[in-house]
């Protein structure tokens, strides 16, 4: 459908809103429609098969209007049947108005489906939000490492030894005696667990709540001190999927597994969602300028939702 004939459609709607809206659809349906004719997403791999656990790397490239800034997948997003493990990124090459990029993926796989197959997308960065655009389709053979395996084996061909030396046997044990002892100690544990249970649960989760947030908070100031030191898209994704992991233990949600812009929107933070823009930007755009306000942004957010957990269990 052409703008020219929506606009002659809607002309039937009356409400002067109802129009403008409706014509601002068409606009940016056509204009969705014209970029993603303009960009031309390729994926493949380096081989033609692949064995249970072996690295392969799948080559995805986009040429693209220079005037768009492009993202690609990072760590978080769902490569299945494949595990992600790494990536390298290649130098935008730009002429004539017309921008190349390549990533390549190095992956995982440890389905034995006889083919896989894989495609990917990349992200058209919008002022309100992110069109995908996905490539072909690639495939590899999945190669057993073992043809068949034997279900059973005949006794005459089991390896078997004979043995004659002496073999000393224990006395009889007093199972009167042990059952007598296990009972009581049984019996102290119940009542132990009865009137100190809940305080003793509570010491436990507290401690390992705490642990846990030393690990990260070692961890996140550790890869930040590598990033400020000498700055790397590979050395800044690390640092975001620690602090990524590190609240899946808080609050149980994949947070590996959304983007920036799917935390963005669940934990509705406005602070929050310009320190992950900002992340974003180095890693995709390779902008290191004010490295450490942003991460020390998702830090301080990290201990917030500690420190809201810590009050939870302590008086749960």
């Amino acid at each position: 459908m052409t703008i020219r004939t929506a606009i002659f459609k809607f002309r039937i709607i009356e409400k002067p809103a109802l129009h403008w809206v409706a014509l601002l659809c068409i606009y940016f349906l056509n204009t969705s429609l014209a970029f993603s004719q303009q960009i031309k997403v390729n994926a493949r791999f380096n081989a033609d098969s692949v064995m249970i656990g072996q690295p392969i790397e799948l080559s995805l490239s986009v040429r693209y209007p220079s005037k768009l800034t492009i993202l690609f997948p990072d760590s978080s997003y769902s490569f299945k049947p494949f595990e992600f493990q790494r990536k390298k990124i290649y130098t935008t090459q730009s002429r004539d108005g017309i921008s190349l990029d390549s990533v390549t993926y190095r992956l995982a796989t440890y389905e034995i489906d006889s083919l896989q197959r894989l495609r990917l997308p990349i992200f058209i960065v919008n002022p309100s939000d992110c069109t995908q655009v996905f490539s072909n389709f690639d495939s590899v053979h999945f190669k057993n490492v073992v043809a068949a395996i034997p279900d059973s084996l005949s006794a005459d061909r089991l390896p078997l030894k004979v043995k004659v030396d002496y073999l000393k046997v224990p006395r009889e044990f007093n199972y009167l005696l042990a059952g007598i002892s296990i009972g009581i100690l049984a019996v102290v544990l119940l009542i132990v667990w009865i009137v100190f249970g809940k305080r003793i649960k509570k010491y436990f989760r507290l401690k390992k709540l705490l642990k846990g947030y030393e690990a990260f908070r070692l961890s996140f100031e550790n890869s930040l001190d590598k990033l400020n030191q000498n700055f790397s898209t590979q050395q800044a994704e690390h640092t975001l999927v620690i602090w990524k992991k590190y609240l899946e233990t808080m609050v149980s949600k994949p947070y590996t597994k959304y983007t920036s812009k799917e935390i963005r929107a669940l934990e509705n933070n406005d602070e929050l969602g310009r320190a992950l823009a900002s992340i974003d930007r180095m890693i995709y755009g390779h902008d290191h300028r004010n490295v450490l306000p942003p991460f020390d942004t998702l830090k301080e957010y990290g201990r917030t939702q500690f420190e809201k957990k810590k009050t939870e269990v302590a008086h749960g």
